[in-house]
């Protein structure tokens, strides 16, 4: 009884969910540079795992073969439900890489497999907001973060693999959100920390329940794509961004602010915890914020330090996350609960 319990208290630590201390090697912007993924990809020496929702980027897809035939193992997981229907481009695209040693898995396990995400001899992780196509690469608003750390590269490149093969585990790694799995808690997080709301999300939709959150922030600049909320955000048809920013806290990554993004999808997202990181794409929100037709009150504005450049800023560092407080309470109640029970178990009887 006492090793259940003790089991059932180590399995809610192991469930929380909060920010990875975690420093990026680069930020790519688009539509500026985000092609530099390809170079990325023509440095693999011996793995690359890859998953996106639509690929059409020839390019691309000549350096991945051009790794598989120089002895590089290339796994690629596709989305085999897209919005409009897989392009005959895609298909096609995916076939060249198959006849050419590329191992291709078209997954169809979720309503969309929407991750954007490299990761490259695991050492190198890729991850954003972008999906590997000429309008991607060359017209959409968005961020693909560069981050070098074999750990994470691990733990993301499983994911992959495991997507790749059908299987599914629940996953608890640091600062990294799953859909369906642990975004809902992920992004609940994010949006219960204090400070100024900075946002550029390319679906905020009112099933997600995160409205509220939202509109709880006394200040908040949002611009967006699309949304059916009744939000102060500015409009921009081209953004595909996926960013949430508040203190020294951001999440970015694949996952939109709606029901089947969150719950229904696969989905790759990070949590972290970097200041400067914070500070940069905050900025860099802003921008895209003023250019769509906000404004910004002068106390608030920035200045970009160059948002749009695929700047080094330091060695990657990877920490332990921080729960949020409702959480670190159920672990104290959890705690209180046991250690009452087993000396209750354990009383001397008259």
């Amino acid at each position: 009884m006492r090793l259940l319990l003790w089991v059932l208290l180590l399995g809610l630590l192991a469930f929380a969910v909060g920010p990875v201390r975690l420093e990026v090697d680069s930020v790519l912007v688009s539509p500026v540079n985000t092609t530099k993924i390809v170079d990325y990809v023509k440095s693999a020496k011996r793995a690359i795992y890859m998953e996106v929702y639509v690929f059409t980027y020839k390019p691309l897809a000549d350096a991945l073969v051009e790794a598989a035939r120089r002895g590089v193992d290339v796994y690629v997981v596709l989305s085999s439900r897209v919005f409009g229907g897989v392009p005959q481009q895609a298909k096609d695209l995916a076939k060249y890489l198959e006849d050419n040693g590329v191992k291709v898995r078209w997954n169809g396990d979720f309503p969309n497999v929407h991750t954007k995400l490299y990761v490259i001899d695991n050492e190198t992780v890729i991850i954003g907001n972008i999906n590997p196509t000429r309008s991607g690469f060359q017209r959409n608003k968005g961020v693909m973060l560069v981050i070098r750390n074999a750990t994470l590269a691990r733990q993301l490149a499983t994911i992959i693999l495991n997507d790749f093969h059908g299987r599914y585990p629940r996953y608890n790694f640091p600062g990294v959100l799953v859909s369906p799995t642990n975004s809902q808690e992920g992004l609940e997080w994010i949006l219960t920390q204090r400070g100024d709301l900075y946002i550029a999300m390319e679906q905020i939709y009112m099933d997600s329940g995160f409205v509220p959150h939202i509109l709880q922030y006394p200040r908040y600049f949002a611009v967006v794509a699309r949304t059916d909320a009744d939000i102060k955000a500015v409009i921009d048809q081209d953004l595909v961004a996926k960013i949430i920013a508040v203190g020294p806290y951001l999440y970015v990554g694949s996952i939109n602010i709606g029901y089947y993004s969150i719950q229904r999808n696969r989905e790759v997202g990070l949590l972290i915890h970097n200041p400067q990181l914070a500070e940069r794409l905050k900025a860099l929100i802003l921008q895209w914020y003023v250019e769509a037709g906000g404004e910004v009150p002068t106390e608030a504005a920035t200045t970009p330090t160059q948002p749009a450049a695929a700047e080094t800023t330091g060695r990657v560092a990877v920490a332990g996350g921080v729960a949020p407080f409702w959480h670190v309470l159920v672990w104290l109640l959890a705690v209180i609960l046991a250690a009452l029970f087993v000396i209750w178990m354990n009383r001397r009887r008259p």
